[in-house]
């Protein structure tokens, strides 16, 4: 048995621009395993190599809010010594119980700031909660990434903003997607206003709104990608 330890980091690269696609729904069904609390993970379907594994992971944990709950760190077995990948054991960070309750925590910061922006129109919706996250958050320079720190701390990274956001359009019904840097760095949002997908930058616009300057926070709202 065959094992390796592979470090799956948004905020600092693993690899640049891989060639592999990460499969949708392996990571759908890591989301799934990780929620609930599964100790290994088959991916023996799959057959991943090192670089189809790292590149799979890195998604997951770039678009996923489970990921909060395990260690970045992640064992993979080959059981079959093919070189490829079969199980992912996954080191949770807290127990089954505190889980379920950063889980319920995490739902109900999100449904605040919903509860505050329900009777607007839809594209003020999308402003209401990109100025809240920007005049409330900060930049953590620790790198914590998970969602329980964000609202607790007030404090995350693109991952945790991009991930938050995504997590509160979908409960508004608003198409949102998250996007990620050809070179895996960093990630921004982006949602379908007036009829075409516009970008939304949290992060520069939580460093635009600390330059003080009137207005400054805009820059990085509902962007073309030109």
């Amino acid at each position: 048995m065959r094992k390796i330890i592979i470090t799956c980091l948004m905020v600092t690269a693993i690899f640049v621009n891989s060639v592999y696609a990460a499969d949708t729904p392996l990571i759908e069904r890591v989301d799934t395993a990780v929620n609930n609390y599964d100790e290994n993970i088959d991916i023996s379907d799959n057959q991943l190599n090192d670089d189809e594994f790292v590149a799979a992971m890195t998604e997951y944990f770039a678009k996923y809010s489970s990921a909060g709950l395990i260690n970045c760190t992640l064992q993979a077995y080959d059981n079959d010594e093919n070189g490829l990948y079969d199980v992912i054991a996954p080191e949770y960070r807290y127990s089954e119980q505190m889980s379920r309750i950063i889980n319920r925590q995490n739902d109900r910061a999100e449904d605040k700031i919903i509860s505050k922006a329900a009777n607007l129109a839809s594209e003020e919706q999308v402003k209401y909660v990109y100025a809240y996250f920007c005049t409330n958050y900060v930049y953590d320079n620790e790198l914590n990434y998970d969602l329980n720190h964000l609202y607790t701390e007030n404090s995350g990274t693109c991952a945790s903003f991009s991930i938050s956001f995504k997590n509160i359009m979908d409960k508004l019904d608003i198409p949102c997607k998250i996007v990620i840097s050809d070179d895996m760095t960093h990630e921004w949002n982006q949602v379908f206003i007036n009829n075409e997908w516009r970008n939304i930058d949290i992060t520069e616009g939580i460093r635009l709104y600390g330059t003080g300057y009137a207005g400054a926070v805009w820059r990085a709202y509902l962007t073309t990608n030109n």
